[in-house]
This record gives structure tokens, C-alpha cells and sequence, in this order.
């Protein structure tokens, strides 16, 4: 890559969600308190490792009506599915660390359904058991978004950051990388990658999903037995890796959350997963034009 001819990189993926009501500010101290417990976080702003790796990933509040992703670079991007905006417009997006908890948890005023976990019973039961974010990222229904604006997307995220192929699915990953790196491309498999962003052409929701994929140090026995089926569950063949949990919120009928929950790692060398190898060298970096 040639950077005369390169556009500037992503900065910063920022998950933004509303603070307008009682409800979506019990919500948001309760999922700020969650974050803030995890190590190495500055106001809900996660910096990358390794050191100076891009884009970094941080959490907060807006005016808007509806969750939305803001994508912090110079060149436009935009996707919209159902009620959720991706974008790299500027929107009233308020000072760092506004999600954090302050003052005393409330009782969410809404009633969970049988599927879902009040966020209230997530924070109590993962208090003091978080230890990293492996990666966020968003689902974004098949039917809601013409397979060419999702083409696009890709493309265009694909040229302002390094977006690798998640061999055999529809699941590109954006690992955070130096800028040497992003010229060229990632060699080191020595660092942890973290948090890197998921993006998902998902065939099997109906709704737009933000998931988080959170390191514990809970065993899978502990994680199964704190959250049980119908809200917690486990996705096919990956089941020896997280359990999942769909959690409840009051932007609920336009946007699914889901946590998914990494099991105690053992001891040793990273994995090829956590420093990114296996995502760059069998599913390979995506040019900006390539073909999907």
C-alpha cells in the first residue's frame, strides 16, 4: 500500500446509545458499571494492544433516539439497517466516559422477557470476573441490507483499516495494527490483538445485533451454571470457546444484544485466535476492491 494514496485510517469504533429517558439512563450506568470493571479502560475508552494499534474501541452517550456506531475517520461511510445508523458523520456524541456508572444502581423499569437477562442480573453476576474484551462488533440482518451496500461497506472499511476474512463465513474481523502494519500488513503474531470488531451478514436474525465478547476467568461449568438456558446458550460449534447471553434493553424491538462470554484461558503462550494469526494467514487481509 502505497500511503500517498491511502485514506486516513479509523481512529475509533464508538458505540453511542441514548440517554434521553429514566430507562435508557438506568440501562446505560448499569452497562458503563460492567465496563468499567474491566482492567486497562480509561473512561470507557479501550486502547488497543498492542501499543499504538488502531482503531480503538469506546463507549457513549448521545441525543440520538436509537444505538448507533460511529465510525471516527475521513472518509465517508454509511450503512443503515432497520433503525440502526453506521456512520462516519459527526453526531452529538457526549464527553468521554458519560456511560460510566455514577450513584446508585436502580431496577431496570422494564420486565425482561424469558429469552432475555435484565442488565441488572448480567453486572451481578460477572462482577470482579472480567478481564478483557476480546471483540465487539454488529450483526446486521441479510434482509435488511441489499448484499451490494454490504459489499460497499466492506470495501470501504477495508480501506481505512486491517479487515481480515474469517475463513469460510461472512464475518470479517478489523484486528488493531500499527501504522507500519497497515501499510503493509500484520507479520508479529507475538502481541494479543484485542479488541478487535466483528462485522456479520447474518442470515439468521431478524434484527441488528451488537454482541461483545467479554474474557473471564470462569470456568465453563461456573458460566453455564450462572446463565441458563432460555438466555444463556451456546452457539454450534463454538461452544468450547464462550457461552452467550442474550440480554435485555429498552431498545429491544429494533436491536438485539447479545454477550458472549470467553471461558477461564489457561495458562501459556497466547493462541493463534487472541493474537490474530489464524484470522490473517487462512483467512487473509481484504483489499479495498476486492471481490467478496
Amino acid at each position: 500500500m502505497d500511503p500517498t494514496e491511502v485514506p486516513a485510517r479509523l481512529q475509533e469504533i464508538i458505540f453511542a446509545f441514548p440517554d434521553n429517558t429514566r430507562q435508557e439512563r438506568t440501562w446505560n450506568r448499569t452497562f458503563g458499571r460492567l465496563l468499567a470493571g474491566i482492567p486497562g479502560q480509561k473512561g470507557l475508552r479501550f486502547e488497543p494492544e498492542p501499543h499504538g494499534a488502531l482503531p480503538m474501541t469506546s463507549f457513549r452517550t448521545t441525543a440520538s433516539a436509537f444505538p448507533s456506531i460511529r465510525l471516527l475517520t475521513d472518509v465517508p461511510i454509511e450503512a443503515v439497517t432497520g433503525k440502526l445508523l453506521i456512520s462516519s458523520r459527526s453526531e452529538p456524541i457526549e464527553s468521554p466516559g458519560t456511560l460510566e456508572a455514577k450513584g446508585e444502581l436502580e431496577e431496570s423499569e422494564t420486565a425482561a422477557s424469558k429469552e432475555t437477562l435484565p442488565i441488572e442480573a448480567l453486572y451481578s453476576r460477572l462482577q470482579g470476573h472480567l478481564a478483557a474484551i476480546d471483540h465487539t462488533g454488529v450483526n446486521l440482518p441479510v434482509q435488511s441490507i441489499e448484499p451490494s451496500k454490504w459489499e460497499g461497506l466492506i470495501r470501504s472499511l477495508a480501506a481505512v483499516t486491517n479487515l481480515y476474512r474469517y475463513p469460510g463465513e461472512a464475518w470479517p474481523f478489523i484486528i488493531p495494527a500499527t501504522e507500519a502494519e497497515f501499510y503493509q500488513d500484520i507479520t508479529n503474531f507475538t502481541p494479543v490483538r484485542i479488541p478487535k470488531f466483528e462485522w456479520v451478514f447474518d442470515a439468521y436474525t431478524a434484527l441488528p445485533l451488537f454482541q461483545f465478547a467479554l474474557v473471564t476467568d470462569l470456568s465453563r461449568q461456573e458460566l453455564e451454571e450462572a446463565f441458563p438456558a432460555p438466555y444463556g446458550f451456546a452457539i454450534p460449534g463454538l461452544d468450547s470457546i464462550f457461552r452467550s447471553v442474550r440480554v435485555d434493553s429498552p431498545w429491544k424491538d429494533g436491536l438485539e444484544i447479545r454477550i458472549d462470554l470467553y471461558y477461564r484461558r489457561s495458562e501459556g503462550d497466547p493462541t493463534d485466535w487472541e493474537t490474530g494469526k489464524w484470522l490473517i494467514t487462512d483467512g487473509g487481509r481484504i483489499p479495498p476492491l476486492s471481490s467478496l
